[in-house]
């Protein structure tokens, strides 16, 4: 469906306005098949990604604020998804040896054995998503997305920019 008909708009806006209403209902109809594959094995994406982001860390684990920075989507509460994969077993919090005051938090063998049976899962769902690509068609874009969001990153007074001359 075109974004003309799925936004139901009489007219179209300008290319860069296009752009990032397609990457909004793109990321959208992704976090959808996701939501489905996560919540049928009791995860959030958050919490997949937290898992993911501790199973490949180093067997000492993260501190919070680490996982925190690795996250994809940056308005979860680690603390709080931590605590929830904490009571259903699948990560635990140990001391740090250097730094009592700092707890680092590791995977445990049933979270990865979770992680384990979710690989496959994800990575034929990546697949399936992306089978109207070719594989080098896939990386261009993949790349090309890097680089605006490598361009969007620099932007980091636009918002002010924009209130001043709202106001």
């Amino acid at each position: 469906m075109s974004l003309q008909e799925e936004l139901q708009m009489s007219k179209l806006p300008a290319p860069g306005v296009q752009l990032m209403l397609q990457l909004m209902l793109t990321r959208e109809a992704v976090v959808r098949v996701q939501e489905k594959l996560f919540e049928a094995h009791g995860l959030t994406i958050q919490q997949y990604n937290v898992l993911r982001i501790v199973r490949g860390g180093p067997t000492k684990g993260h501190p919070i604020y680490e996982i925190e920075r690795r996250m994809i989507y940056r308005f979860a509460n680690v603390t709080r998804l931590v605590d929830r994969l904490e009571l259903q077993g699948l990560l635990k919090r140990v001391a740090d040896a250097k730094d009592r005051r700092v707890s680092r938090v590791v995977i445990t063998p049933k979270g990865r054995r979770l992680m384990d049976r979710l690989e496959e899962p994800v990575h034929t769902m990546a697949a399936r998503l992306t089978s109207c690509c070719t594989e080098a068609e896939c990386l261009a874009m993949a790349s090309r997305l890097e680089q605006l969001r490598d361009h969007c990153m620099q932007q980091s007074g636009l918002h002010e920019e924009l209130v001043a001359a709202i106001n």
